[in-house]
């Protein structure tokens, strides 16, 4: 707990050294009751936001943890509260001690104790035989705990088809997480009388919400960038819930195909009402042309949501954010999120666009960090000639970082923006000193290969090639070199070398769930039975999943035969 610590000093036992309720005595039992309270209640409150979290994805571990973060919030502010009423009563800090202590071990008050003769160790019989009847019942219940355990066990194991099936197979050994197209993941074949993993049946109540929302405001953000608030169509609250940083899918029909872009939600958490995305209008991108030309207040759009793990709850004691153009998204639903929960714990925000006028949401950050003592703002402009920018200029470099941010080798980052920003600023932070385990990224961008729902042709192969260079324009043939079978939809597809998975897939109209297609969503996760590929990107696929042999099909490619669960 706290910024850079927390309460774990033993408030309660050091007040066993003040026999007398001295000024300082007092003075310093008031400060940390204070604290208590306030961090009880941020705990509270952090708790409830992932307890909610958690029972709409059904996650009971989370579950779990919530609860735990609700207690111990409830503890520190019984806490604070029962000192803040002792030293009114005028109450000794050792007796104060004393009293809490009793109280949360279940003893009645000292008064209420029967006189008895002391027994051993200075204590009386009547606490020594309460001892000795919870140390009986404690070790009473964990027997019975584990011979209930032992009976769920074998009875799963004699109603199991393949009682050895249920034991998890140990992981092949992998290299981590992929540095580029290198990554080879081999993957073996899995026995046909496998009964289906927990995890593969968790992550199906997980689905994403699926549905339509209710256009109900526009903003202009920039001459290029609306944001569009969506709201439910008959009214309440939106039907899912999400963590800051996360994203959601827009999918429309355009020219009789079905076309799909996922957008972060810029909105904080906190705000049930609505949920906002901020888009910019790419000349090539399908859906960001349809938001913006097309789609009016009052329509309806269809939304899966939410997906993504680039997400901040809080938890941790500090963060840095680092921006560039439309990436920012995400980074102001961490910022609103946290400035909403009163985050006691410092906020940096870093941004970068090319000029002023493409600075997104500069009001409210403007704003926010008025009303918010620990965010602290920072952008810088590429080309801010002719301009009334007074601001830093230039890209974000090393030594705006180092000039923005304090001592931040110690903090943890979030970046987000277009490729090439993204691997200048990651250079930087190495730079100064910045471990890769306290970076986390999302890029964003258009989407690899061919186009959502149009399939690429596999031509035969070509005559044999005639001198000189391939003609300015013309197309140069993808030539197959293996096949992909797909064993639920029972098709099999030629596969080039640069093909995806997902590619092939669309060729033979074999469906694969896909949103973002480009390795961050992770919403194409299928799994390989056989054969061997490289991913350029895995954002989107959690190691341990792939040591289970889950793919993403949008970034999957090979030059050898493929089996695929799809």
């Amino acid at each position: 707990m706290g910024c850079m610590g927390g309460p774990g000093r033993p408030f309660y036992a050091s007040l066993l050294d003040m026999p007398a309720l001295t000024a300082e005595a007092q003075r310093v039992i008031e400060a940390e009751a204070e604290r208590r309270i306030g961090w009880g209640s941020q705990a509270i409150t952090s708790g409830q936001a992932r307890l909610h979290h958690a029972l709409a994805t059904n996650d009971t571990a989370a579950v779990q943890q919530a609860a735990a973060g609700v207690r111990e919030g409830l503890l520190l502010l019984e806490s604070g509260t029962a000192a803040l009423r002792a030293i009114e009563a005028g109450t000794a800090p050792r007796q104060l001690a004393l009293t809490w202590f009793r109280g949360q071990l279940g003893l009645p008050p000292v008064e209420a104790a029967p006189i008895t003769d002391g027994g051993p160790w200075g204590l009386s019989w009547y606490h020594l035989t309460s001892m000795a009847f919870l140390v009986a019942f404690l070790v009473g219940t964990l027997l019975i705990q584990h011979a209930r355990m032992r009976r769920v066990d074998a009875l799963v194991r004699r109603l199991s088809p393949a009682g050895a099936a249920l034991d998890p197979a140990p992981a092949p050994p992998t290299a981590g997480p992929a540095t580029g197209a290198a990554d080879t993941v081999p993957l073996p074949t899995p026995p046909a009388s496998a009964a289906p993993s927990a995890a593969a049946a968790t992550a199906a109540a997980r689905r994403p919400w699926s549905g339509t929302l209710r256009v109900a405001a526009i903003f202009r953000e920039t001459p290029t960038v609306k944001t569009f608030r969506l709201v439910e169509p008959g009214g309440g609250d939106v039907p899912f819930t999400f963590m800051p940083g996360q994203f959601l899918t827009v999918s429309a029909e355009l020219d009789g195909k079905t076309a799909r872009r996922s957008y972060t939600i810029a909105s904080s958490p906190t705000q049930r009402s609505h949920v906002e995305v901020t888009v910019k209008r790419e000349e090539q991108g399908l859906i960001s042309r349809h938001l913006h030309d097309r789609v009016a207040v009052g329509d309806a759009v269809e939304v899966s949501a939410p997906l993504g793990v680039f997400t901040f709850m809080g938890e941790e004691a500090s963060i840095v954010l680092i921006a560039g153009g439309v990436g920012i998204t995400p980074m102001m639903s961490v910022a609103r999120y946290l400035t909403d929960r009163s985050y006691p714990c410092e906020i940096f925000f870093l941004y970068g666009a090319r000029r002023p006028e493409e600075f997104v949401f500069r009001e409210e950050l403007e704003y926010l960090q008025k009303r918010h003592a620990n965010l602290y703002v920072a952008a810088t402009m590429s080309r801010a000639e002719g301009t009334a920018w007074m601001g830093a200029t230039g890209p974000i470099s090393k030594e705006f970082i180092a000039r923005s941010v304090p001592e931040i080798a110690r903090r943890r980052v979030h970046l987000c923006g277009p490729p090439p920003m993204m691997e200048a600023a990651r250079a930087a932070l190495a730079e100064l000193g910045v471990p890769k385990n306290q970076i986390k990224t999302e890029a964003f961008g258009p989407a690899r290969g061919v186009a959502p729902g149009t399939p690429a042709p596999l031509p035969p192969p070509p005559p044999a090639p005639s001198p000189g260079p391939t003609p300015a324009g013309e197309a140069i043939p993808r030539v197959a070199t293996a096949e992909v079978r797909f064993t639920k939809s029972g098709k099999t597809g030629a596969l080039a070398p640069d093909q995806t998975v997902l590619e092939a897939a669309e060729a033979i109209a074999v469906e694969i769930e896909y949103s973002c297609r480009v390795g961050i969503c992770g919403a194409c996760k299928v799994r390989l039975l056989e054969g061997a590929v490289t991913m350029e990107v895995e954002e989107g696929l959690p190691p341990e999943e792939k040591a289970r042999g889950v793919i993403l099909a949008c970034q999957a490619k090979s030059v050898g035969n493929l089996s695929v669960e799809a």
